[in-house]
């Protein structure tokens, strides 16, 4: 795996991580990296405060900014799937 490819999925999960910890209001969140058929899938999930989906697809912390410019960067995808009481769950892919 490229170098830039590898620095750039470490840096979204740390991003990943910080908002879980900033807001989710847990103190557990689940990691999951998987290759397979030239991806890489990198899923951070957790079972906290979540957001509505309003906040998903509009208007974003600096955290998920952050993570989108990222995963750009890296040819990537970023999805995120949160309900309010829920959680949330990150899914990045990546090409490799």
């Amino acid at each position: 795996m490229p170098a830039a490819v590898a620095l750039g999925v470490y840096r979204i999960t740390q991003e990943a991580l910080q908002n879980v910890l900033k807001h989710a209001q847990v103190t557990e969140a689940q990691v999951q990296l998987t290759s397979s058929a030239g991806s890489l899938r990198l899923t951070v999930s957790d079972r906290g405060v979540g957001m509505a989906a309003s906040r998903t697809s509009h208007r974003h912390g600096l955290g998920l900014v952050n993570i989108k410019e990222r995963t750009r960067l890296v040819n990537g995808t970023v999805s995120i799937e949160s309900q309010p009481d829920q959680g949330t769950t990150l899914t990045v892919k990546v090409p490799i």
